[in-house]
């Protein structure tokens, strides 16, 4: 029997032990739920000069996700700051990561 990876991947990682639900934000489209692990990220910025910490949302990859889709949290999310409502943006593309299992989501304030 062959193993469906992505339907694992979906059950094992993307469960409500460790996801959150979001909705998905675009001028003139439907909502739509996402789900995806919140985290934080540290990135060089400033020529290398700081470290930079950015939220990061990483998911299963064929979501529809682009720069500037608004997503507002379905949950709170305590040990980051995020109460049920809290809308992010994403400041650019989805990043593919794990050999494009799964990509990262770069957000930012709204």
């Amino acid at each position: 029997m062959l193993a469906d990876l992505a339907a694992d991947l979906r059950a094992v990682f993307y469960g409500s032990d460790f996801a959150t639900d979001w909705l998905r934000h675009r001028a003139g489209t439907p909502t739509e739920t996402v789900t995806g692990i919140l985290g934080v990220a540290d990135d060089d910025a400033l020529q290398g000069r700081v470290i930079a910490t950015a939220r990061v949302l990483r998911l299963p990859a064929g979501g529809d996700l682009r720069a500037d889709d608004e997503l507002q949290a379905l949950a709170a999310i305590p040990d980051l700051g995020i109460a049920v409502g809290t809308r992010l943006r994403a400041l650019d593309a989805p990043r593919r990561v794990n050999d494009g299992a799964e990509v990262e989501l770069l957000l930012g304030s709204v």
